[in-house]
């Protein structure tokens, strides 16, 4: 049985998912209405997150908030980590209306055995073990251990309240639908604010600013994470030479490929392509290698966690 799991609890505004699974390649993403903490369990991985790059080891951990763009890279074979993703919803009684938080959470050699980041591994542990026993109070410990995160994080971690990304009324909601719609099937054309406009009867100085109130970024850069996420994707499973690739995914030309792919990975796709030959290709975002519940490594590292002396 794969270690992933669900747990939705309407009543209290929580929902989380939390897997154990093998890094691979670069998959670039981002969740509007989630936050996700990842552990690494075992080995060394890069984390790239709003365009800058973090490296991980085993113990590490970083917290990625809604809305941030990100993907993981393993630096060694086998490296494992534990993801837990939950919605915003679950802080939505502890901010003021129409905002959320933002954390900054990294661990580091510094700062990975330190209270706080043992805490917050020992409570993803107990949502882990609990959803892979489900035993009868497996339901209670994942809530009260995830209240347990959320205390955590708010109690050192120091997050700033900022507004939320989401549209208010139905017509908004259509309307950035339409749009979101149009790019994800256009994205290898030219796009224009005019286009937009046309699609979402919005005037074209409008346009832009309600493109970026309802989705948290403005539109060239939503439209390049979209191709970033069809580029990564040529990269990783294709023979196409770069300027094919930058052509197909909707860039002018390999210059402009380039200096965005630097700008956000901090290589060029040459160096990235090199760098993923010997790595592990996954087929997309929701296609992971999870790990075994029966895992030796993945049991010992919950065992490891879930002993009390690490909060010393």
């Amino acid at each position: 049985m794969n270690a992933d799991f669900n747990l939705d609890c309407p009543a209290e505004n929580l929902s989380l998912i939390i897997y154990a699974h093998e890094l691979a390649r670069y998959s670039f993403h981002w969740h509007e209405y989630e936050y996700e903490i990842d552990i690494i369990l075992k080995g060394k991985a890069e984390f790239c997150c709003e365009g800058n790059i973090h490296t991980l080891e085993a113990d590490d951990i970083i917290v990625i908030n809604c809305g941030d763009g990100h993907g993981s890279f393993t630096l060694e074979p086998n490296t494992i980590s534990m993801v837990l993703r939950f919605s915003a919803e679950a802080l939505q009684k502890y901010v003021n209306p129409g905002n959320h938080y933002q954390f900054h959470c990294i661990s580091n050699a510094k700062t990975r055995y330190q209270p706080q980041f043992c805490k917050l591994r020992y409570f993803m542990a107990q949502i882990l073990e609990a959803s892979m026993h489900r035993h009868i109070y497996s339901h209670l410990t994942a809530k009260a251990s995830m209240e347990l995160i959320l205390s955590t994080l708010y109690c050192y971690f120091s997050p700033v309240e900022v507004p939320s990304i989401r549209p208010k009324d139905k017509f908004r909601q259509k309307s950035i639908r339409n749009i979101i719609k149009y790019i994800d099937k256009h994205y290898t054309q030219k796009i224009t604010l005019e286009d937009l406009a046309r699609i979402s009867k919005y005037n074209k100085t409008y346009v832009s600013t309600f493109f970026k109130l309802n989705v948290g970024m403005n539109f060239y850069e939503y439209l390049t994470r979209v191709r970033f996420m069809k580029a990564l994707d040529d990269l990783d499973n294709t023979n196409k030479n770069l300027t094919e690739i930058a052509i197909d995914n909707g860039f002018p030309d390999l210059k402009s490929f380039n200096y965005r792919f630097r700008d956000v990975f901090h290589m060029f796709p040459s160096e990235y392509r090199l760098l993923a030959v010997d790595v592990p290709g996954r087929e997309g975002v929701t296609q992971r290698r999870y790990c075994d519940v029966e895992n030796q490594m993945l049991q010992k590292k919950i065992a490891e966690y879930l002993w009390m002396d690490d909060f010393a």
